[in-house]
């Protein structure tokens, strides 16, 4: 730690900010990543990191109560509340297909973020300090209406609470997400004592005349977005009570952000927002972020509060597999715990023909029924699955020709479905062991394809929404059975566009193809690319074009590619999209 976060800690009490996160915070909806860009892992990501660099403490993290009905309707119209309670009303707000919304579990979610917010106003008049809630702010949401993925308003919820609880002071909210506070204009509509600051980087049209609003220039840099900041500050009431949007959406080539910080920038924006809520009641608030980087900016504004404003979050950091690496130790130092069964007296027998005991089947003659199960529970995917609307959950475990296979199965609307099917084998590529997948199948029966959903080549139904998670257990299996990684062929080239952060051919000619391939057409929808590949109407160097099904790999440790191959194929192969070649049989 540098010198400077010493003297930071010092200046700031050198206490971790209390915070307010739940793991339902996650949204149940599989298809947002891939449709509309967000990151459902976003909020998890920030708080874990946080955890394990100790500017959260365990003890420091607050779940939760969900805000009560009677709490929403000081805010919100009797008749939208119950709206709420339709898939089509849900679906238009988040962008997605009526039949992908769990309406139960996603109304839990919200209603529990809501609670979050409120629960963090309370706290920090309590304190008189900063307090966090990791998901929230809402402001997208008014009195009787949704939208931009906000459903209710929680700030206005909360403010409105504290109002129940006999407070009368003056309440401030910053909003310096990147798009305007429209919906929370209207919730505080003719609130005398409630000022609302904004920085947007786009217009949506006109707000109340009240509303402090500045329209930061397209593509601001952080010299003059600090600046409009610290005008809008100086304009800002002295508050007995703060909302702060630190949004998350400002960085350069954000989705549907126009601002154009750095990571730096947006730290220096929160480090002056600190400067000026010093001793004042605040709550901190991540909002929207629709960047690959997104998390990083919310886990920079806590860092700035918990006095480690100086921290850099290394580019490389995966929170993911941080998070199972740890939990992987975790289950280790637990001795005998379901993951590390021996073989047991009648699973010898069984295996012998003897005392008519059957052998307990093992994937990959190590991982039981059981053993998977626990494993599922303990990295969180049960009780996400289960949110999906899926209920009692089993695990099975068997043989098949190309390998071992296990499925897990879930019930719903009566009736049992397949969820995950993967089929798993050790396998020797260029004289190296690996964990080779011959199949994984991550299915959600329940979800169904739509215009916003399409149907990717060799899809039956939508997925999961899970092939991060699968990809660091299987990872961990392979450490766990001393091989040298995890290995799969992908008969699609969607499967190896998604795969790319972690795996990589194992030929490097193939890989600079295919480096060749995301070059050129990268640019262009994942689904019509598949397509299109599939469809023969994509050339390579203007002859038709056959997807290679080639054995791609992630090592555990680093090993030396052939870079000057892989390079000198990339340079020399062209890639084109002829939409109209299948139609004109050209």
């Amino acid at each position: 730690m540098s010198p400077w976060d010493w003297l930071s800690r010092w200046s700031w009490g050198g206490a971790p900010v209390p915070a307010f996160y739940d793991e339902s915070y996650r949204l149940p909806l599989t298809g947002i990543e891939s449709s509309v860009g967000i990151e459902p892992r976003g909020v998890d990501f920030t708080t874990w990191y946080l955890l394990e660099a100790r500017a959260l403490r365990a003890q420091d993290v607050h779940h939760p109560q969900p805000v009560s009905l009677a709490e929403l309707t000081r805010v919100h119209d009797a008749a939208y509340l119950e709206s709420l309670g339709q898939p089509e009303t849900l679906a238009r707000i988040f962008a997605t297909d009526p039949a992908d919304v769990p309406v139960d579990a996603l109304l839990s979610n919200l209603r529990r973020v809501c609670g979050g917010t409120l629960g963090a106003a309370r706290l920090a008049v309590a304190r008189k300090g900063p307090v966090v809630n990791m998901a929230g702010g809402f402001h997208h949401a008014a009195p009787a209406r949704g939208g931009g993925f906000c459903a209710v308003n929680d700030i206005a919820v909360a403010l409105a609470a504290l109002h129940a609880d006999g407070f009368d002071g003056q309440a401030v909210v910053l909003d310096l997400d990147a798009h305007p506070p429209d919906g929370t204009a209207e919730c505080l509509a003719g609130q005398k004592r409630a000022w609302l600051g904004s920085l947007s980087g786009c217009d949506w049209g006109a707000l109340a005349p009240e509303v402090d609003e500045t329209r930061v220039p397209e593509g601001t840099d952080d010299r003059t977005y600090l600046a409009l900041l610290d005008a809008l500050l100086e304009r800002m009431p002295r508050p007995d009570v703060a909302f702060v949007i630190a949004g998350s959406d400002v960085l350069a080539g954000d989705r549907f952000g126009r601002v154009g910080l750095s990571l730096d920038g947006a730290r220096r924006r929160d480090r002056a927002l600190a400067r000026a809520l010093r001793g004042l009641p605040s709550v901190w608030l991540p909002g929207g972020g629709y960047h690959r980087d997104a998390w990083k900016v919310f886990a920079g504004t806590v860092l700035v509060l918990a006095g480690q404003g100086r921290r850099r979050i290394k580019a490389r950091y995966d929170p993911l597999s941080a998070r199972y690496r740890r939990i992987a130790r975790s289950l280790t130092r637990e001795g005998a715990t379901p993951l590390d069964e021996p073989i047991t007296q009648e699973d010898l027998e069984g295996s012998l023909g003897l005392g008519g005991g059957q052998r307990q089947s093992r994937l990959l003659g190590y991982y039981t029924a059981q053993a998977l199960e626990y494993a599922f529970f303990r990295y969180g995917l049960l009780a996400y699955v289960e949110r999906l609307g899926y209920s009692r959950l089993r695990v099975a475990v068997g043989s098949v020709g190309e390998g071992d296979r296990m499925e897990v199965h879930g019930c719903a609307a009566g009736q049992e479905h397949l969820l995950v099917d993967c089929v798993v084998e050790r396998r020797v590529l260029a004289g190296e062991p690996f964990l080779f997948v011959n199949w994984l199948g991550l299915r959600h029966p329940r979800a169904r394809f739509s215009e916003g959903r399409g149907r990717l080549p060799g899809q039956d139904v939508p997925g999961l929404g899970l092939a991060r998670e699968a990809t660091e257990m299987l990872l961990l299996m392979a450490k766990r059975l001393v091989l040298a990684g995890v290995a799969f062929r992908p008969m699609w080239f969607h499967l190896a566009v998604l795969a790319r952060a972690r795996f990589r051919f194992l030929d490097p000619a193939r890989q600079g193809r295919f480096e060749a391939l995301l070059r050129d057409l990268g640019h262009l929808p994942l689904l019509e690319v598949s397509q299109a590949v599939v469809d023969g109407q994509v050339l390579l160097d203007g002859q038709p074009y056959a997807w290679e099904a080639s054995d791609m790999v992630s090592r555990l440790e680093p090993a030396a590619g052939d870079v000057e191959a892989t390079a000198r194929e990339r340079e020399r192969c062209r890639f084109t999209w002829e939409p109209t070649r299948l139609a004109t049989g050209a």
